[in-house]
């Protein structure tokens, strides 16, 4: 994560900054027996890569953001 510069976007950068957390987290909540509740903006990207982590035992999509907008958008 800290090699280089990025010309990604910011849902890009979260991903990445996801998959490194993750890659952290993994092996001790796996030595501790544990799962872990997640909570992201809807990116499917995001909600994809965490399917597919054995230590993810639910995901909800927090979507705040999205009635904010719209909310915005009907005014």
């Amino acid at each position: 994560m800290r090699e280089g510069n990025f010309d990604l976007s910011s849902r890009q950068m979260e991903h990445a900054i996801l998959i490194s957390i993750l890659g952290k987290l993994t092996p001790v909540l796996e030595e501790h027996d544990m799962l872990i509740n997640v909570t992201i903006d809807g990116d499917l990207d995001s909600n994809k890569t965490l399917g597919n982590i054995g230590v993810v035992n639910q995901i909800f999509a927090n979507l705040k953001h999205v009635t904010k907008n719209i909310r915005k958008n009907l005014c």
